[in-house]
């Protein structure tokens, strides 16, 4: 896994160029806040409405719709006297695509005004009576100076180089240029958050850098100590820029998308590894209730829908450690009583436990275990006669079943939804060659047990009953076992 380095000349600008394409109309919890008056004087733009919208969590949701003032000439006025939180708002024309972001802090009294029909050119733009959005403009516009001033030397350099007589001179000077710039332009930018430490735009601007990197530890003939030392130091400091104070962060477009990198891109992917970086994330943001509820939830989602067979363990980890323990207090008593009875079930079905063993009889009224099976594999498969994706999975087992039962020494345990007298005469006449349990005659409810909502399901434990994967594919069962046997799976 690589880490995935944030360029400062292509990221400073995220805040500013970040398009909308629609705006939802759902609204998220917002903090305590007076009221408000903005007003945008647009002179040249055509538009006769605009959309005034909020970040949250990955989104953008409307928050108001801005008409022409039948009283003030070109001008658009946002003004309530209910809650407006702090957070990074846009604007956007009636086509929905946004002409700026402004900063809600400090100041709740301001205009913007634009010199041209282009209110989404940082040199047009005025704020008056906002402090914060002119910092935010200032420092816009003058990096926008020093990334065209660095990108012409860039071409210039590339120019020379590529030319049929390179002035070696010439690049070298070029070069040295260009650093002085990137070098100026680098302390601009730490000299105005060293500055502003307490802003929402400079605390938000600190999300999009990653942290400094030490050098990495070498041994005395130069070769590395440890060669995971950066991606080490990287998972482990990746959260050094985040104020866990600052709750107005979930109001910006920044602090979701480093969420989801996080656990997407930079976590590593075992579950053990998963649920330690989750808790202590969790534990970052344990005194401040919004950020805490965000993180939380984000997780709780994230892991209990993954497309991942192994990530319900995450989910039952997060609902038992911090649900069920009574810290989630804006969970509806129905919602929680779902979540604890849902961790519970899989709780006993995770992989790596051992499976809840299950006593059925066969068509002669014989009871069998699916723990009687004494090889090295043994697959449940929970079917159904009527089932139609049953009906083409099934033959594929017994294909399978025939051709590699001795080789990968497995057994089927196969558990069919239908009474006693339906299931002899579907062994018949689809030649099933292996253990066939059915009826209601069961020590428990399987459906419930292994959480069999629809057919087909199949499961895999091993010698000692453990359950190592499930609900995967017949198409994807060989492979499993093939790269399994070849010590490949790893959780």
């Amino acid at each position: 896994m690589g880490i995935k380095r944030i360029c400062v000349c292509s990221l400073v600008m995220c805040l500013f160029f970040l398009h909308l394409d629609t705006f939802a109309q759902k609204k998220g919890k917002k903090q305590e806040r007076k009221g408000y008056e903005i007003k945008f004087i647009f002179k040249e733009i055509p538009d006769t409405l605009l959309y005034f919208a909020y970040h949250y969590a990955g989104n953008t949701y409307m928050y108001d719709t801005l008409y022409l003032s039948p009283k003030e000439p070109y001008t658009f006025i946002s003004k309530k006297d209910t809650l407006l939180p702090r957070g990074i708002y846009s604007l956007a024309n009636q086509g929905k695509v946004k002409l700026m972001d402004i900063i809600i802090d400090s100041s709740t009294t301001f205009s913007v005004k634009a010199s041209s029909s282009h209110p989404n050119s940082i040199e047009n733009i005025q704020f008056i009576n906002s402090p914060e959005n002119e910092m935010m403009n200032t420092f816009f516009s003058t990096m926008t100076r020093y990334q065209r001033k660095i990108y012409s030397l860039a071409d210039e350099i590339k120019k020379e180089e590529t030319s049929d007589n390179p002035d070696i001179l010439q690049i070298a000077e070029r070069k040295r240029e260009r650093y002085l710039y990137q070098d100026s332009m680098r302390n601009y930018m730490f000299n105005t958050f060293d500055n502003n430490p307490h802003t929402l735009f400079v605390k938000a601007q600190r999300l999009l850098y990653d942290i400094d990197m030490p050098e990495s530890p070498r041994n005395t003939d130069g070769s590395l100590v440890d060669s995971n030392f950066e991606y080490n130091y990287y998972l482990n400091h990746y959260w050094d820029n985040m104020d866990f104070s600052e709750a107005a962060l979930l109001y910006t477009p920044v602090f979701h998308p480093k969420l989801k990198t996080y656990f997407d891109e930079v976590v590593p992917p075992s579950i053990d590894s998963i649920i330690k970086y989750a808790d202590l994330l969790i534990e970052k943001a344990k005194d401040n209730p919004e950020l805490f509820q965000h993180i939380v939830r984000y997780i709780t989602d994230k892991y209990e829908r993954s497309k991942y067979v192994a990530h319900d363990a995450i989910f039952v980890h997060i609902v038992q450690k911090y649900y069920a323990q009574g810290l989630c207090p804006w969970t509806d008593e129905a919602v929680l009583e779902r979540m604890l009875t849902h961790a519970k079930k899989l709780s006993n079905i995770l992989i790596g436990r051992k499976a809840p063993e299950l006593y059925m009889a066969d068509t002669n009224d014989i009871f069998h275990s699916n723990y009687e099976f004494n090889c090295k594999y043994t697959i449940m498969w929970f079917w159904d006669l009527d089932c139609g994706h049953c009906k083409s999975m099934t033959p594929k087992l017994i294909e399978f079943y025939n051709r590699a039962k001795d080789s990968l020494d497995f057994d089927v345990y196969a558990v069919c939804n239908a009474d006693k007298e339906k299931l002899k005469q579907a062994i018949i006449e689809r030649q099933l060659p292996w253990l066939n349990v059915g009826g209601n005659k069961a020590n428990m409810d399987y459906r419930i047990v292994y959480e069999v909502t629809s057919t087909p399901v199949l499961f895999v434990l091993d010698r000692e009953k453990k359950i190592i994967v499930k609900k995967i594919g017949i198409d994807e069962l060989e492979p499993f076992l093939r790269n399994y046997e070849e010590g490949k799976i790893r959780y």
